[in-house]
C-alpha cells in the first residue's frame, strides 16, 4: 500500500511538470488520474484494490479526526471551567492479537488523542498500559479503545 502511495503521489507530480499547473487544484487532478492509473493496474494483475484501500484509508483518518476534536474540546472545557472534572485511570488493554507494527500505531494513535498516553507495553507486547484523564466507567473506557483497535484493523491493515 505504501509503495502505491507514494508511486501515486509521483505520479501527481509528473502530471504538474507535465502540465505546468502550479496549483493544489492540478495536484489534486493528478492524484486522481494517478489512483485511477494505478486502480486500473490492480485490476489486470488481479491485486488488492488501492482505490478501495486509499477510501478506507481517508475514512479512518477522518473519523479520527472526529475523535481528536472531541478530546481536544474536552480538554479546552477542563481549562476553561472551575473545579476538576477529572477522574483518571490507568487501564490495562490486551494486544496479543495484534502484530508489533499494529501494536505501535494503535499506541501511537492513542497517545496522540488529547487524554490519553500509553505508558507501558509489557516485555512481551501483550498488554498495553494506557493512562486516561476521563475514565469514569472502566468499561466504557476500554470499549472506547476496543472501536479504535477494530476500526483501526479494518480500515487500515485489513
Amino acid at each position: 500500500m505504501s509503495r502505491r502511495v507514494v508511486l501515486n503521489v509521483g505520479l501527481a507530480g509528473i502530471a504538474l511538470l507535465w502540465t505546468d499547473s502550479r496549483s493544489w487544484l492540478g495536484f489534486l487532478a493528478g492524484l486522481a488520474v494517478g489512483a485511477v492509473a494505478i486502480t486500473a493496474y490492480d485490476l489486470t494483475t488481479r491485486s488488492a484494490g488501492y482505490l478501495v484501500r486509499l477510501v478506507r484509508l481517508v475514512r479512518f483518518g477522518a473519523w479520527f479526526l472526529g475523535i481528536l476534536v472531541r478530546a481536544n474540546l474536552q480538554i479546552a472545557w477542563e481549562i476553561v471551567t472551575p473545579g476538576l472534572g477529572q477522574t483518571p485511570r490507568i487501564l490495562r488493554y490486551p494486544v496479543g492479537h495484534l502484530t508489533v507494527v499494529q501494536t505501535t500505531v494503535l499506541a501511537n494513535c492513542i497517545t496522540l488523542t488529547p487524554g490519553t498516553l500509553v505508558v507501558d507495553v509489557t516485555g512481551d507486547g501483550g498488554l498495553l498500559y494506557v493512562h486516561c484523564m476521563y475514565a469514569a466507567d472502566r468499561e466504557a473506557a476500554v470499549m472506547d479503545l476496543r472501536k479504535l483497535d477494530e476500526r483501526l484493523r479494518r480500515e487500515v491493515f485489513s
